[in-house]
């Protein structure tokens, strides 16, 4: 039985880890897969704006990949997408209201067009829509709250970088910086950004590899 089969209800700790460390860092979602970069491109500038799209794919995906994984493989595979979407879709149409009407006015205008394209990101098709409908309850949730934190490690480091450096303030408040670059709120930016943390990431992994085998090598 392959490791990622869906097993009983039950799992050990050591597989969750697995499954939590893969999906949250050596495979990040964003730096190893490619997925869910549009947000990060076009709306990554603020730190605030950071936040909110990464509570707003958690609020999204973990009930998501519950779903599908207790009653995917019930339905047909043409009727899936259109479930979790329209279920993604209410679940942020709350949400916007929620930040124009309580939280800010600013906040919304300027995510408006985002909070919507959540409901469609890759990232929500990716991990509901695929892993989860093969994996029990336990691992689903594990996995969707390791892909969550993965986008939001990078969304907010990218998006706290932008804004220190494009607009001199982090989360609205004035930093001193000596450096300001404007061109910084720009996509290709982020773009950029995403290319030097996707860098470390590798090299990081392949140093602990290096480590590793050198460590058996002298056991």
């Amino acid at each position: 039985m392959s490791k990622l089969e869906k097993q009983p209800f039950s799992k050990a700790d050591g597989e969750l880890r697995y499954v939590f460390l893969s999906a949250f860092l050596e495979n990040n979602i964003v730096l190893v897969q490619a997925i869910g970069i549009c947000p990060i491109l076009a709306v990554g500038i603020t730190l605030q704006n950071g936040v909110v799209l990464s509570v707003c794919t958690a609020a999204v995906l973990l009930p998501s990949s519950l779903f599908m994984s207790l009653l995917g493989e019930r339905l047909p595979a043409w009727l899936r997408p259109p479930i979790y979407t329209v279920g993604a879709a209410l679940i942020l149409l709350g949400a916007a209201i929620i930040i124009d009407s309580f939280i800010s006015h600013e906040l919304y205008a300027a995510l408006y067009v985002f909070l919507p394209l959540t409901a469609v990101n890759t990232l929500i098709s990716f991990r509901a829509g695929g892993f989860s409908v093969n994996h029990n309850p336990v691992v689903a949730l594990t996995d969707a709250l390791a892909s969550t934190m993965g986008f939001s490690l990078v969304i907010c480091i990218v998006s706290a970088i932008r804004e220190a450096v494009a607009l001199g303030t982090l989360w609205g408040k004035p930093v001193k910086l000596d450096i300001r670059i404007p061109e910084m709120a720009l996509p290709f930016a982020a773009f950029l950004l995403l290319g030097f943390i996707s860098a470390l990431l590798q090299w990081s992994k392949s140093v602990i590899v290096r480590r590793t085998r050198r460590k058996e090598l002298y056991k």
